[in-house]
């Protein structure tokens, strides 16, 4: 018997214990990490991903990440293997900031959707830093609220025919899920602002073409196989899926509305589609029908879950808070009776409204959009974060809700809804908490659509507010969260009735 002959017998004879030994060496090399180690948190966590696993399987992470936080005392929590959450907002410039190095994780694969058998990455999905300021340059000044102000006229719109439906189930009396209704009417924002029309969720009260459900199983994936980004290669990104998936809803629907447009038919005012390619012609070998494709795309597939996600929180906090409705109930009359309100609140009415601003920002900070890390990837150098250093590769990042409930930034009642304290801190208080806010991301990265968020939100609100009287169809019963990337809400049901309007 030759050697190589006596190595496969030994091979042969000796596999289980060598299997045994290197599953053995994994899991110690995993929870003996150098500089690391010493950082609390679950038994589980430091040993192998699958406890962060099961925690978002659970739908709970934006609730335990506060609570490891608090029960360990630290800022910085150990939630895998080479996963640290951290809660120092002094720290949020230094990971998320412009010159920081740090760049996205492979978390962010998740949401890559296929397209004729191939992925494009997007300005969210991109990991590579230069890649999303060459893309994102070219149409940057699109999303800036200057130009987003010109597009208040489709909002209006989109709020009238919402307050047509809202206004049946007045006259029915009948309770309904608003917290639907508000998703319904920011897609249907999108579409406006997008493609120059409504996609029809208000008008015929469903999901249409089951976009909404699509986009929930997306995220729900991406939050849970996340974890592990390795799964994916074997399921969503298995060439055999990608072939049975074909392309994505959110893809075809929107390179429908390119060819409509291309065609010459469709909308032809100047909505987003129409400055996309507008910046085409202006940048041609830049900007091509891929990248088109993918601003928009990014657009109608996050557009409308944060806007939804934060109205939701808004009306229900209110209500939950009578004092907090009634006084900005009082805000909206007084400009009612000075007759400075058309027939919908502008932008500009909304900033003249103190308490609603207050009240906005404090519906953000109670249920932030997003409830899992945002997390990035430590440069090479490594860094030191207070007094512990994180090597080259380690993933760090900071859930917004554990920012949203700092105690030190927001006050010993930070669990509590209160807008006031918008309104009673200092102005350098208000900068901290501000800058701490992690609802739309920080530094380059920021959500690119935030100001389309914020001019839905600050317009809709007293819109309602100034028209209907809005009650819980049961105020015993509490609405369900589903965490995960995004932390949505359900069983949101409520009744309506008109408000004796104020006489202009």
């Amino acid at each position: 018997m030759n050697w190589k002959e006596q190595l496969l017998h030994h091979l042969i004879l000796y596999y289980k214990p060598l299997l045994i030994a290197v599953v053995v060496c994994f899991f110690l090399r995993n929870k003996f990490q150098r500089h690391i180690y010493s950082i609390p948190g679950p038994r589980l966590a430091g040993w192998s991903n699958l406890w962060r696993f099961w925690d978002a399987l659970c739908h709970v992470q934006h609730d335990t990440h506060i609570n490891l936080h608090r029960r360990y005392h630290s800022s910085l929590v150990r939630v895998g293997p080479r996963v640290i959450s951290f809660s120092d907002p002094e720290w949020i410039p230094k990971v998320y900031g412009l010159t920081s190095g740090f760049t996205k994780t492979h978390f962010y694969d998740m949401f890559v959707l296929p397209y004729k058998g191939t992925f494009t990455r997007s300005l969210f999905t991109t990991l590579d830093e230069n890649y999303h300021s060459k893309y994102k340059r070219p149409i940057a000044n699109a999303y800036s609220m200057s130009t987003l102000v010109e597009f208040e006229p489709f909002v209006d719109t989109t709020i009238q025919l919402f307050m047509q439906r809202l206004d049946e189930f007045v006259t029915s009396g009948a309770p309904f899920n608003f917290g639907v209704w508000l998703q319904m009417f920011a897609f249907d924002v999108i579409g406006e602002i997008v493609f120059g029309k409504k996609l029809g969720f208000l008008e015929q009260g469903v999901d249409v073409e089951g976009i909404m459900a699509d986009i929930r199983f997306k995220i729900q994936y991406a939050s849970i196989i996340g974890q592990m980004p390795w799964l994916d290669m074997f399921i969503a990104k298995n060439r055999l899926m990608v072939w049975w998936a074909g392309t994505h809803p959110i893809v075809r629907f929107t390179v429908e509305n390119m060819k409509e447009r291309i065609g010459g038919k469709g909308s032809q005012q100047r909505d987003f589609l129409a400055r996309s390619f507008e910046a085409q012609e202006k940048s041609p070998e830049l900007v091509t029908d891929r990248i088109v494709r993918m601003w928009n795309i990014d657009n109608v597939f996050a557009g409308s879950d944060t806007t939804a996600v934060s109205l939701r929180s808004i009306f229900y906090h209110l209500m939950r808070t009578p004092h907090a409705m009634a006084k900005l109930v009082k805000e909206i009359d007084e400009l009612e009776e000075k007759g400075e309100l058309g027939e919908y609140v502008s932008w500009k009415n909304s900033k003249s409204m103190p308490y609603l601003d207050a009240v906005i920002k404090e519906g953000f900070r109670m249920h932030p959009a997003v409830g899992q890390l945002l997390e990035r990837h430590v440069p090479k150098g490594g860094i030191t974060l207070g007094d512990t250093f994180l090597p080259e590769g380690t993933i760090v990042g900071m859930n917004p809700w554990v920012a949203a409930r700092n105690r030190e930034v927001y006050g010993p009642d930070a669990d509590m809804f209160r807008p006031e304290r918008w309104l009673e801190a200092t102005p350098e208080r208000v900068q901290l908490m501000d800058r701490t806010s992690l609802t739309f991301g920080h530094g380059s990265r920021t959500c690119i659509g935030k100001n389309i968020s914020l001019l839905e939100i600050h317009k809709l609100v007293p819109q309602l507010l100034r028209r209907y009287k809005i009650d819980f169809a049961n105020p015993e019963q509490d609405w369900r969260i589903h965490g995960g990337w995004f932390t949505e809400q359900d069983n949101f049901w409520v009744r309506l009735s008109h408000r004796e309007r104020v006489k202009t």
